[in-house]
Order: C-alpha cells, then structure tokens, then sequence
C-alpha cells in the first residue's frame, strides 16, 4: 500500500536531478509504502534520456509535458497522480538524508499538520551530509515546497496550487496560507534534512536574475490583491534592503547601469562576498518593479 508520494517538478536539472532521485531511492522507508513522481516541465537536456534508464526500487512515474507549464500545474499534476495519503514536495536540486521520508512521516502519525524541513544550501555537492548548518526559518506562513509534506486529502481540499501564479515565486506561500486557513498547524522538522544544491552567482547571471526576480515581484503583487492583509502586504512588500535598493537613492537600479555592471564585475572577481550583497540589492530594485507593475495590472 502506498502511504506517500515525494513529488519532484523539474525543467533541465538532468545531473543534479539524477542525485535527487537516487538520495530518495535509497531511503530506509519501506519501498513498496512510497512512490516517487516527477513532473517534467519539457526538459531539452536529457532528463527523459536519464529517466528511461532510472530502475527504482519503489513505485515510480514520470510524467512529461511536452509544453511548459510552470510550476502550478506541474505540481497539481502530481497531486492528482499520487497515491499517497502523505504528499511530500521536494524540489529537483534538492538532495536528502537516509531518513528524509521517515522523519516527515514522524509528525504525520501525530495529527493534521504541515512539515517544514529543514534546507542546507550548499555550492558544492561534496558538501552533502558534510554542512550541518540551515537557514533560521521564521516566517509565520511558510510552505517552501523545496521540503514539506502535507496530508493530500487536505490540499485538495483547499484546492491545490493557483495555476494563476504562473510568474515566478509565491505561490507555495499561497497555497499555505489557506491550509492554515482550514486549521491546519505548521511543524518544522529540523531532522527532515535536504541538502539544496544552488550555483555560485555569477556576473553573466545578472540579467537571468533581473527578469526572475521581477517575474517574483508580479507574483507577489497579485498574491496580495488576492487577499489584501496586512500580513501578506507585509510578507511580499516590507524586505528592509528595498529602502537602499528602490529608496532616494535607487542602488538597485544604478548597478545595472553601465558603471554600475563594472562595479559588480569586478567584485565578482576580487570580493565575492561584496557581490552578493550587491546582487541582492540589483535583485530587490527588479522584484519592486515587478509588484509595481503586478499591482498595475
């Protein structure tokens, strides 16, 4: 009997996907009491490739859509497939623990509740079981589908991912919100570890950012005018580095001017950490330009 389904969107990730789903085929959970699904948003870099050669030992699917989709859908398509009581999300460069299933499954026994793991960012996939250290999560709606898990009557209930959201960012927080409108509590589980593989940035990346964040900015804004509370205004809005990226002296939008790029390349060269920080200010200046515009529409 299948008790859970670990639902993995995906687009291009073929290599470090493939290390995503061998953490999860290698669980000491039983393998005939959980499925794995991955949702293929038409993957160019030879993930159906990798897939048709992929021999799990538990239940398996792999479902591709040819055109893509964004992350909704694929999501809800999972949701739809599985069959699992217990659906867990983990995203495709996410890298579990041994135990990964069993401590989700630990709270789950327990009541009806969301699990939040815990995400470890590392560089570099040597650094899997090796960095001990997360993120302090404090936010008061969280449900980062990169690691949490959520009975599957409950999602449907609430009526699963807002297809609406296509633009980057968001709509995961969404989706919690009304599962917590339904009455259901939010658990972290520090034990229910996934190691979140995620690229150094680099200066050629600067332009990528710019439009994901801004595409994150839309999101946000339409994700407020669905409610208009003070807490989501506050969640998508109130980031205190927006004051020096978009404030009388726009940094955000002077780093992407031509003597501003220099600045950022060479950073990216001799100060590193200087540059993420400056990215990060290039990044808020873009995610406001996009609400802006979201709230516009």
């Amino acid at each position: 009997m299948i008790e859970v389904s670990v639902i993995i969107p995906t687009y291009n990730r073929k290599s470090i996907l493939k290390s995503c789903l061998e953490a999860l085929v290698n669980q000491d959970y039983p393998k005939d009491r959980y499925e794995i699904i991955v949702v293929d948003d038409g993957s160019t870099d030879g993930t159906q490739e990798m897939i048709e050669k992929f021999r799990p030992p538990c239940r398996f699917q792999y479902l591709r859509q040819e055109k893509r989709v964004g992350l909704p859908r694929l999501r809800n398509i999972g949701i739809k497939k599985g069959r699992g009581g217990i659906i867990i999300f983990v995203d495709s460069d996410v890298i579990v623990k041994k135990d990964f299933i069993n401590q989700h499954m630990r709270y789950h026994r327990k009541g009806d509740v969301i699990v939040n793991g815990q995400l470890i960012y590392i560089s570099n996939i040597k650094e899997v079981g090796k960095k001990r250290k997360g993120l302090f999560d404090i936010s008061y709606n969280s449900f980062s589908t990169a690691n949490v898990s959520c009975r599957r009557k409950f999602l449907i209930k609430a009526g699963g991912f807002d297809e609406r959201l296509l633009a980057y960012g968001w709509e995961d927080l969404e989706l919690g919100y009304r599962l917590r409108k339904l009455g259901l509590r939010k658990i972290k589980n520090p034990l229910a570890i996934g190691y979140h593989y995620k690229e150094k940035k680099a200066f050629h990346d600067l332009e990528a950012i710019c439009q994901k964040e801004k595409m994150r900015g839309k999101s946000g804004a339409l994700y407020y005018k669905k409610y208009r509370t003070l807490k989501i205004k506050l969640a998508t809005k109130c980031n205190p580095l927006f004051f020096l990226a978009c404030g009388l002296i726009p940094m955000g939008k002077w780093l992407n001017s031509k003597l501003g790029r220099k600045v950022l390349s060479m950073t990216s060269k001799y100060a590193y950490f200087l540059f993420v920080g400056l990215l990060k200010l290039v990044a808020c200046h873009y995610y406001m330009e996009g609400f802006r515009e979201g709230m516009r529409e």
